[in-house]
């Protein structure tokens, strides 16, 4: 019996991450050339969430180093194994930037693997509800991390109103 739960939530998890897969990859895979859009990984993750979030009527996110070493570090965990994917320990990236920053108002996190590049994994979180959400939220500030393993990678962008 427990076996058959074992495979059923297995299954579960599967299409779930098949299913965000399938979202997230609208277009090519290939990384993107850092010419179109200037700068790291990161930097473009930050400039198609704020041309999105322009695109609503909002004001853009501020990039803050400290959240992003969150972000990068969660990513890391992800990648390596330390942690599953998902977001464990969120309550704990956000204390830490409550201590280093003064009080946090709101906060939230998306994540994402896969051969993604800056604008894909950005618009299979804008097809995602909850992750969109997040991406229109009432947040001044983000934290942008990501991490290779192999040819994956993991994403992880924190949200904080501070």
């Amino acid at each position: 019996m427990s076996i058959l739960k074992s495979r059923s939530t297995l299954v579960l998890l599967l299409a779930l991450f098949a299913a965000f897969q399938v979202s997230a990859c609208s277009r090519a895979t290939s990384r993107a050339d850092s010419t179109t859009t200037g700068g790291s990984l990161e930097e473009q993750i930050l400039y198609y969430t704020n041309k999105f979030r322009q695109s609503k009527g909002l004001k853009p996110l501020q990039l803050d180093e400290t959240i992003s070493q969150q972000a990068r570090r969660h990513s890391r965990d992800m990648a390596n194994g330390s942690t599953g994917f998902g977001h464990e320990g969120f309550e704990d990236r956000v204390a830490y930037v409550s201590k280093k920053m003064g009080r946090v108002g709101a906060a939230a996190e998306n994540v994402a693997y896969g051969t993604l590049d800056a604008e894909a994994v950005v618009d299979g979180w804008i097809k995602s509800p909850g992750h969109r959400r997040n991406m229109l939220g009432d947040y001044n500030l983000i934290g942008i991390g990501t991490a290779g393993k192999g040819r994956i990678t993991f994403f992880t962008q924190v949200f904080i109103k501070h």
